[in-house]
């Protein structure tokens, strides 16, 4: 069961919870786990933090991931993949609660995004709207812990 984090707890929406780059499956991951908390010692941004159980998990409040590959290389258990595999199955999807679909002009998500995965499209009248672009998008996280309202979610892309 997702945890609420304290902006969940106002906009009412449960975060998933997102286990480290390269961990692959929550079973995979849960099970292999040793709760040491090397990964957690070891994570440049802080982004890794202690959730339920003790079992590490990203969040994203306060920075995204850089995917450094720290948190792997210091783990003593066999759970993480080579670094050369994708971090995660992921993708960054927006909801209705996003600021510039009620006509607030808002690119706090398109200023933070190194990669310009978030673009927005002007509009003859109106305010530009957003648009993800699915293949420039890393799913670092930075957008999330920008937006106001969280508009912004990490979706897994299929079934664990």
């Amino acid at each position: 069961m997702a945890e609420m984090s304290r902006r969940g707890l106002l906009t009412g929406r449960k975060a998933p919870v997102i286990r480290p780059p390269w961990s692959g499956s929550e079973s995979h991951f849960t099970e292999r786990c040793s709760r040491c908390n090397a990964c957690l010692n070891a994570c440049e941004t802080g982004v890794l933090r202690a959730g339920a159980g003790g079992f590490p998990q990203l969040d994203f409040t306060h920075a995204g991931c850089t995917f450094c590959y720290a948190c792997a290389a210091a783990c003593p258990q066999p759970i993480f993949a080579e670094r050369s595999a994708r971090p995660w199955e992921y993708q960054l999807a927006l909801s209705a609660q996003c600021l510039a679909l009620h006509r607030v002009e808002c690119r706090c998500c398109q200023d933070v995004c190194q990669t310009q995965a978030i673009r927005f499209t002007p509009v003859l009248t109106g305010v530009a709207i957003p648009h993800i672009a699915p293949e420039a998008c890393n799913t670092c996280g930075e957008c999330l812990r920008a937006c106001p309202v969280s508009a912004l979610s990490l979706r897994i892309t299929h079934d664990r």
